[in-house]
């Protein structure tokens, strides 16, 4: 068995309704401050094994129809890996510690061949990042369809520098490379 959390569960609770009020709207619902440090105790513990983003890209007009007609979600995928490498940046975790609940224990979970880990025989995807560059969170800045995030403004670091799929290129310096594709993933049973 295994168990997962994402970003949003863990940083953000039950204000952020009044912030962002149905943007903030999911599936579980976001709980109390204190429900994020059992959640951060728990990941930090090994009881949680890797990190998920429940990538749900809602249109700003679908999130504004109010409760109860919201659809529940936000997306995750783009903002994932900076919000946990601010995280430990800032001291919460490890660089090592987000690879392997990003990755490596993903691959493993899932029997993934030939993916988690940066070894010869391997497929040489990664994701190289910048640790010393920080920028906020814009809007008109990310790539998903529904054009927002629940992150706004927030200053992260680690966004994406240069993607590589397959040990090819597709992502560099803000150019996607839309000519390199990924392939299915296999699973071994």
């Amino acid at each position: 068995m295994t168990a997962e959390v994402t970003p949003q569960h863990l940083l953000l609770n039950t204000s952020a309704y009044e912030k962002i009020g149905t943007l903030a709207q999911m599936n579980p619902p976001l709980r109390s401050p204190h429900d994020n440090e059992v959640l951060w105790q728990a990941l930090l513990d090994g009881v949680i094994d890797f990190i998920a983003t429940d990538h749900a890209p809602h249109t700003l007009e679908e999130k504004a129809q109010g409760y109860p007609n919201t659809p529940s979600g936000m997306p995750g995928v783009e903002t994932s890996l900076p919000l946990m490498l601010t995280q430990a940046m800032q001291g919460r975790c490890t660089v090592s510690q987000v690879a392997n609940w990003m990755s490596t224990a993903v691959a493993k979970a899932y029997k993934i061949p030939k993916k988690g880990v940066i070894a010869a025989g391997y497929d040489a995807d990664l994701v190289l990042v910048d640790l010393n560059n920080y920028r906020p969170v814009v809007r008109e800045e990310l790539a998903t369809k529904c054009g927002w995030s629940p992150f706004e403004g927030w200053d992260l670091t680690g966004w994406p520098v240069t993607t590589i799929v397959g040990g090819k290129i597709v992502y560099e310096k803000g150019k996607l490379n839309t000519e390199v594709r990924g392939e299915a993933l296999t699973f071994d049973a």
